[in-house]
């Protein structure tokens, strides 16, 4: 068992250096307090924690080989119209880059509690389907062979560290909740839709080339 945690957590710290989740939770702590990203924090969690638990205590195993069966075509297809829909999302972004911030500086009403909640679900919720990281993670788990505690013990172990860098954002903007965040303040406020946009972008590009890479190999 204790193996079997190193590894997953192993997996998960690695999985949350993830631009989708720590460049929306900088960009609303350059606007908002605290609680704002706390908030955006619980919907990935929770989303990411349901869709983990529902694998390992349902229907994962079918899932998991499911998703390894997919015929080549149809996978390079999915792939094709996630990096459209990506480049899509990344020029809408572009295009309302320059949104001007508020002239005095003053922090942007706090968005409401599901508001923020949702945002964070969204963004998980779009993630999910194509989680590798997340379902490489949980056919460990299943392998294993762990009963039913340690199978729940290991998915909530494995997405508190999966935001753990968004709590510590979470944490960082509490310990100062005074202060502005100065220059980084602005900062983020100007390139926070510039870099959703290039993360967009590159995944889009990516996805594309893959799937043109197996549409044209032999």
């Amino acid at each position: 068992m204790f193996g079997l945690t190193l590894v997953v957590g192993g997996i998960a710290l690695a999985d949350s250096i993830n631009p989708s989740t720590i460049v929306p939770a900088l960009y609303l702590a350059g606007r908002h307090r605290a609680g704002a990203v706390g908030r955006f924090a619980a919907g990935v969690f929770t989303v990411y924690l349901a869709g983990g638990l529902v694998l390992v205590l349902g229907p994962g195993p079918e899932l998991i080989a499911a998703l390894r069966g997919i015929g080549p075509e149809l996978e390079h297809a999915i792939e094709a119209g996630a990096g459209g829909v990506l480049l899509g999302v990344a020029v809408a972004l572009w295009v309302r880059r320059r949104r001007s911030a508020p002239a005095d500086g003053r922090w942007a009403a706090t968005p409401s509690a599901r508001a923020a909640l949702a945002l964070g679900a969204g963004i998980a919720a779009i993630e999910l389907p194509t989680a590798f990281i997340y379902f490489g993670a949980i056919s460990a788990i299943l392998a294993s062979g762990s009963g039913f505690t340690s199978r729940v013990l290991l998915v909530v172990v494995y997405n508190l560290l999966f935001v753990l860098p968004v709590l510590a954002i979470v944490a960082a903007r509490a310990l100062s909740p005074n202060v502005r965040f100065g220059a980084l303040h602005g900062r983020l406020q100007r390139a926070g839709p510039i870099a959703l946009s290039a993360v967009a972008a590159t995944g889009g590009a990516v996805l594309l080339a893959v799937a043109l890479d197996g549409m044209l190999s032999p």
